[in-house]
C-alpha cells in the first residue's frame, strides 16, 4: 500500500464469474455470483526489492511483559532484510508513543550496522510514565501514519505486536474508527497477539480495514516477523481495482472478499458513470482470491429466455461478463437444464456460514455460554464435514468434543481455555483458501458497432444494446 502505483507490472491476471444462470424476473431480483481472480507471476523476479518497502514495528505490550517482548524484538530486527526502511517504536510519554529507533531522524535503512544498533536499541525501551498502560491501538495507528507521510515509498507497512492491555474499555472503539478511518490507504497493517488477555474483536477490524492478518505467535516473535517481510516482498501490486460495469438496469452492486481474506469491500465510483463501480484491493502477489458479488436489477423490461450480460468483471487487463437468462412465466428455476452454472457459489455460501457459525461459537464461550456455543459449534462441524475442511475441525476439537460431524453434534466441556478460544477467532478470521474447481470461460467478444467487450456467451452488447 501508500504512494499511489504505477499499473501492475510482474502479474497476469484471470478473470472468472460463477453465477446461477437461471434466474426470476423480478422488478428488485438479486443475484450472487461468485468471483474468481488468479494472479499469476511473471518476469525473472519472485520479490520485491527490500528497498521499496517502508515497514513501522510499534511493541505494544505492558511492563510485565515488556523484557521478554524487547529481547524477541532484538532477534526480529537482527533478521531485517538489507535495504529495508524501517522505524521501532515503543514505550510511552505524555505525548503518547516513543521512537526507539533510530536515534536521529525518523527512519533508518537496514544494514549490518544499523540492525546492530537497533537491536542494542530494543532492549533499552522503557517503560511508561507511572508505569501507565500503553495507550492503545489508535494512538499507534496514528504515529506510524505520521512517519510514513514522510516515506512515499510503494509498499508501507506496520506491524503491531501487542499483548492487548493498552486497549480501552470493551465497546469503545470510536477513536480507533476514527484513526482507520484517516489511515486506509496510506499503510497496510498486521498484528501479532502476545498472550491471551487480548480482545480479538478490535484487532480483526484492525486487520481487515487495513488489508492484513491478525496471528497469535509464541512469545519468541522474531519468526513471526520475518514471515510478515517475506510475504510483503512478494507483492507485486499494492493496490489495485476490482472494477464492476453494469447495465442501466442493475441498479445496485455490492462486493466482499472471502479467501484469502474475509472483508466487505467499499466502492468507489468515479466521473465514468453511476453504472462503474470500482472496489479498491491491495497487497496483490501472484495467487488466487475469491469474492461474493452481489447484485440487484430491475429485469422488467427485459427479453425472456435469452442469455444477458448484466455486468462485467474486470481486473488490470482482464475480464468476465456475468450472464443470466430470465425466465418466461411458469418456467421453474433449474428446470430441464444441465448448466445451470453457480456450482462453486454454493461451496463459497456454505464456506461463510460455517465461518459465521465458528466466530458465534467463540463468542459464545467467552464467556462461557455452553448451549450457544454447542449449536454454533455444530453448525460448523456439519459444514465442515460435508466440505472437507479439515482446519475447522481441527480448530473446534481444541475446545469441545465432535461426536458426530455429519449431524453436527458437539459437546463442550466444563472448562476452555479463554487464550485458545481467542486464537481461534483469529484463526478463523485470517483466510484459509477454499479448494474450488476452475470456472469454465470461453473466448469474449466485440461488439460490431461500439467495439465494446462483451463475454463468450452474450446476445447483446451491454453499452449499445445491438444484436452480437
Amino acid at each position: 500500500m501508500g504512494a499511489p502505483a504505477p499499473p501492475p507490472t510482474g502479474l497476469t491476471f484471470a478473470v472468472s464469474v460463477d453465477v446461477r444462470r437461471d434466474q426470476q424476473p423480478h422488478h428488485d431480483a438479486l443475484i450472487d455470483a461468485h468471483v474468481r481472480v488468479k494472479a499469476t507471476g511473471t518476469g525473472p523476479r519472485d520479490r520485491r526489492p527490500a528497498v521499496e518497502l517502508a515497514v513501522v514495528i510499534a511493541l505494544d505490550v505492558a511492563a510485565p511483559r515488556r523484557r521478554d517482548a524487547a529481547s524477541a524484538l532484538s532477534a526480529a530486527l537482527r533478521a531485517l532484510p538489507d535495504g529495508l526502511s524501517f522505524t521501532v517504536l515503543g514505550g510511552t510519554d505524555d505525548d503518547g508513543p516513543t521512537r526507539c529507533y533510530p536515534l536521529r531522524g525518523r527512519w533508518a535503512l537496514a544494514d549490518t550496522d544499523e540492525k546492530r544498533r537497533a537491536a542494542f536499541s530494543a532492549r533499552r525501551i522503557a517503560p511508561a510514565p507511572d508505569d501507565r498502560p500503553p495507550p492503545g491501538y489508535g494512538a499507534w495507528l496514528a504515529a506510524a501514519r505520521a512517519l510514513f507521510a514522510e516515506r512515499p515509498l510503494p509498499v508501507r507497512h506496520l506491524i503491531l505486536i501487542t499483548d492487548g492491555s493498552g486497549h480501552g474499555p470493551a465497546g469503545d472503539d470510536s477513536a480507533l474508527e476514527a484513526e482507520l478511518t484517516a489511515c486506509a490507504g496510506v499503510f497496510s497493517a498486521d498484528v501479532l497477539a502476545l498472550g491471551k488477555e487480548w480482545d480479538p474483536a478490535p484487532l480483526i477490524t484492525l486487520t481487515e480495514s487495513l488489508h492484513g492478518t491478525a496471528d497469535s505467535p509464541p512469545d519468541r516473535f522474531a519468526p513471526a516477523v520475518a514471515g510478515a517481510l517475506r510475504r510483503l516482498r512478494r507483492v507485486r501490486s499494492p493496490e489495485l481495482p476490482v472494477t464492476v460495469t453494469g447495465r442501466p438496469a442493475v441498479t445496485a452492486v455490492a462486493l466482499a472478499e472471502t479467501a484469502p481474506r474475509q472483508h466487505v469491500l467499499a466502492p468507489v465510483t468515479g466521473t465514468e458513470g453511476p453504472c462503474r463501480f470500482d472496489f479498491p484491493t491491495h497487497q496483490w502477489e501472484p495467487g488466487t482470491r475469491d469474492y461474493l458479488l452481489t447484485l440487484r436489477a430491475d429485469a422488467s423490461t427485459d427479453p425472456l429466455g435469452v442469455l444477458l450480460q448484466l455486468v462485467t468483471v474486470s481486473v488490470g487487463d482482464a475480464i468476465a461478463p456475468l450472464l443470466v437468462r430470465w425466465l418466461p412465466p411458469g418456467v421453474a428455476v433449474g428446470a430441464g437444464s444441465s448448466d445451470g452454472g453457480g456450482g462453486t457459489l454454493r461451496t463459497v455460501n456454505a464456506d461463510t456460514r460455517m465461518r459465521n457459525a465458528l466466530n458465534r461459537g467463540y463468542a459464545a464461550l467467552d464467556p462461557l455460554s455452553r448451549d450457544v456455543a454447542e449449536q454454533q459449534f455444530g453448525i460448523a462441524a456439519r459444514l465442515a464435514t460435508e466440505m472437507g475442511v479439515a482446519w475447522a475441525l481441527a480448530d473446534i476439537g481444541k475446545v469441545a468434543d465432535i461426536l458426530d460431524g455429519p449431524r453436527g453434534v458437539v459437546r463442550v466441556g466444563p472448562t476452555v481455555d479463554r487464550g485458545t478460544v481467542r486464537r481461534g477467532r483469529l484463526h478463523a478470521a485470517s483466510g484459509h483458501h477454499l479448494d474450488l474447481p476452475e470456472h469454465t470461460a470461453g473466448r469474449p467478444r466485440k461488439c460490431a458497432a461500439c467495439h465494446h467487450i462483451a463475454g463468450p456467451r452474450a446476445q447483446y452488447c451491454i453499452d449499445c444494446g445491438r444484436h452480437l
